[in-house]
């Protein structure tokens, strides 16, 4: 027996109403097809870049999506504005007046999104963490990911009953052997791709309020290398890094906290 399922003579069959229902689906659906086809982001600058911020706006070379970004004193000003950060139309010095820290600044981004390179953050988390961040600021450190895969590895016995028993005896073998995988996968150096998100942290640095602090980053090759003040913060060997013709742009952030960005110098390498 042959099924045929027709819309004739349904209500939806209207040419009206198909009508109203394709222009409803493409409003639907147009941000979606914006992100896209926009392509990439815009560049109006170049390097070697160098901005003292002496002056009333910000100007053409800058582009955010959110925030009230905005030149004061001299400064770039961000008041707080929620992780949207302010991009440099560029292919590729620092204050907080929070009491909770959290100075950002994002590097080889997509120049259009929060998180799509590294992210540099000091004193986030209420003053207790410093890390560069890459894809996801709360991502595992490789030696927190080498002791939950070694620890899922091998799981301690457990009592459970009825139905969860049931499908413990299914989900934990195969959890264990997932787990088991990836941790030889980290320990070869095969475990992390371009798309792996990454961190390293310490927890040992506070932002002092209102002190104004000089940041150098400077990439070559896998390793990003974050220094303030003369002094080394952090370095990332990334086993992974991006590829340059999509991730090349730096932008500004912060989260909650009002900052002041000041004399940004960018060289080519």
């Amino acid at each position: 027996m042959t099924t045929v399922l027709s819309l004739r003579g349904h209500p939806l069959s209207r040419p009206r109403i198909l009508l109203s229902l394709a222009a409803v689906l493409f409003a639907v659906h147009l941000p979606f097809l914006h992100l896209l086809l926009r392509g990439p982001a815009p560049v109006k600058a170049a390097a070697p870049f160098h901005d003292e911020f002496e002056r009333a706006s910000l100007g053409e070379n800058y582009w955010s999506n959110g925030g009230q970004w905005r030149i004061a004193s001299g400064q770039v000003y961000s008041p707080g504005v929620g992780n949207n950060p302010l991009w440099l139309l560029m292919r590729l010095h620092a204050r907080s007046e929070g009491a909770d820290g959290d100075l950002k600044f994002e590097a080889f981004g997509d120049g259009r999104n929060h998180a799509t390179g590294y992210v540099f953050i000091f004193g986030g988390w209420h003053n207790r963490e410093t890390k560069i961040a890459k894809l996801d600021e709360h991502a595992p450190t490789q030696e927190d990911l080498r002791k939950a895969l070694a620890s899922a590895a091998r799981p301690p016995p457990r009592t459970v009953q009825g139905i969860d028993r049931m499908v413990e005896a299914v989900r934990e073998p195969i959890a264990a052997w997932s787990a088991r995988r990836d941790l030889t996968r980290l320990e070869a150096g095969t475990y992390y791709d371009e798309g792996t998100p990454l961190t390293v942290t310490r927890t040992d640095l506070r932002v002092e309020r209102a002190r104004t602090y000089h940041m150098v980053i400077t990439r070559k090759g896998r390793l990003v290398r974050w220094e303030m003040d003369g002094k080394l913060v952090l370095e990332l060997d990334d086993p992974a890094p991006f590829r340059p013709e999509s991730h090349d742009r730096f932008g500004f952030s912060s989260w909650q906290n009002d900052t002041y960005f000041d004399n940004l110098k960018i060289e080519a390498p």
